[in-house]
């Protein structure tokens, strides 16, 4: 039988050093831009947190509790 040990730790190192690239792209999800005002640059997003509501790319306006 072949040694799978050398492949399975490459493989198993890979898909760890890969989920901390994605949870590190999530920490700069949101940007500031006002006091009251918040950008999600992955949905595209702008949260008017002060009103409760926020807008979408399409630029329809919702309303959040």
């Amino acid at each position: 039988m072949k040694n799978y040990l050398i492949p399975l730790s490459i493989l198993i190192g890979a898909l760890f050093i890969g989920v901390a690239l994605v949870k590190s792209s999530k920490t700069e999800q949101f940007e500031y831009i006002k006091e009251n005002v918040v950008f999600d640059k992955s949905s595209g997003k702008t949260y008017f947190t002060d009103q409760k509501q926020y807008i979408d790319i399409k630029g329809d306006r919702y309303q959040f509790d």
